[in-house]
């Protein structure tokens, strides 16, 4: 581990500190990585499940659109293609057709205002519109009333990909890099950065409470914003007042994920068989997606916005298992003694997340990734999902790109 003054501290092991930190230590600077968490990823949270055999995901999960950094991870992908299906007025019906059309309509959107505004006016049938609804603000975990047009605007949800093996994949050969060199903590948490141009010292703490106070040359910041927003997040000093003005157009939203196992994959049966997605805008846990491969028998809810806002954070099991009930038509009772496992993130809960990713205001400046990605001084940079400049904000692949522009800008300024 590097002693003394070193070139670069990053604060955060998710994937852009992660991508961040191999770069800088490929480029032959002295590197330290400090995680909070006793594991690398952040909101990767990839676990083994060993009942089922395979790797779940408690975080990120899909792959929305190209592969961009993700390319060179040579993920084992699951495409979910199939059909949609939704809970309407007591009963299944196939919406494959209508989510593809709402989609491509959202997509082509243009205009100021709010999501919400552009609902009211969208050339969208009735049931179209609920859907439009339904994917926005689960999706993007955004009120449609507050996010802008612009932040939801795009493509990304015409297709999606289930990684498979896990997705933490993506992340360990940056990882194992830093770990060979001695260049990665864990367990310590940055509360303060004390900076000046061309020197930065960060008050950390250890899980024994231990102070621990670390120099270097540059620090890069790969927190969420929501750490960075907080009152009582990661504090600057002196403070950071132009980030503090861009930050305040920003938000993150809650999620909640629900994984539930089973005995057997009850829902493969006749026309559902090669059904992907499972959506009940009106119930607690209104998506549902099967698992990867299609014959495991797992099934995950998603609660994104307003959906999640609104569960009872006391009975997550019991409002998964009511949504289930009715979409497919069985008895609680009886799912309950077909439960073989549960798992369930709430990841507006976490201190280290405080939600799932970002979303800007209706209203922000049209340059305010640019702000938030823009340098201090030359001595403070910043990465992370919402610093992308390639539109790629809440993916992974967007977090890996903000990374290595980070370590860039840098190494351009040493």
């Amino acid at each position: 581990m590097p002693r003394g003054m070193i070139d670069a501290l990053i604060v955060g092991a998710g994937a852009a500190g992660l991508r961040a930190g191999a770069e800088l230590l490929r480029k032959g600077l002295s590197v330290l990585v400090l995680e909070a968490r006793d594991r690398i990823g952040g909101r990767v949270h990839s676990v083994d499940d060993r009942e089922l055999g395979e790797v779940v995901e408690l975080g990120a999960e899909f792959v929305h659109g190209p592969l961009g950094e993700l390319k060179k991870a040579r993920l084992k992908l699951d495409e979910m293609d199939g059909r949609h299906m939704a809970f309407v007025e007591g009963k299944l019906r196939d919406a494959t057709k209508e989510i593809h059309s709402m989609l491509r309509a959202l997509g082509d959107a243009r205009g100021p205002g709010t999501a919400q505004s552009w609902l009211a006016r969208a050339p969208l049938e009735p049931f179209e519109r609920e859907l439009a609804r339904h994917y926005i603000e689960g999706f993007f975990a955004a009120p449609a009333a507050f996010v802008g047009l612009e932040g939801v605007a795009n493509e990304q949800g015409m297709r999606a990909r289930h990684v498979i093996g896990g997705y933490d994949r993506a992340l360990r050969k940056d990882a194992n890099a830093l770990h060979e060199e001695g260049a990665l903590r864990f367990g310590v948490r940055v509360e303060k950065v004390r900076w000046r141009r061309d020197r930065v010292e960060v008050e950390a703490h250890t899980r024994t409470g231990t102070v621990e106070q670390l120099e270097a040359r540059r620090a890069l910041i790969s927190v969420p914003v929501s750490i960075l927003s907080a009152p009582d997040g990661l504090r600057f000093d002196p403070p950071l007042r132009h980030k503090r003005e861009a930050l305040a157009w920003v938000r993150t939203g809650s999620v909640i994920k629900a994984l539930l196992r089973f005995r057997e994959p009850f829902w493969r049966t006749g026309a559902l068989r090669k059904v992907d997605f499972f959506h009940a805008p009106a119930l607690p846990f209104p998506t549902w997606w099967r698992g990867s491969p299609r014959e495991v028998p797992l099934l995950t809810g998603w609660a994104g916005g307003p959906a999640a806002d609104r569960l009872p954070r006391h009975q997550l099991l019991h409002a998964a298992l009511e949504s289930l009930s009715l979409i497919f038509a069985r008895p609680v009772r009886e799912l309950d003694s077909l439960l073989d496992g549960v798992r369930t993130i709430d990841w507006s809960a976490d201190p280290l997340a405080r939600g799932a990713y970002a979303y800007e205001l209706a209203g922000a400046p049209a340059d305010l990734a640019q702000q938030l990605a823009a340098p201090e001084q030359d001595t403070l940079f910043f990465a992370g999902e919402a610093t992308s400049l390639d539109g790629r904000s809440g993916t992974v692949d967007g977090a890996l790109e903000t990374g290595r522009r980070a370590a860039r800008e840098l190494l351009r300024s040493l």
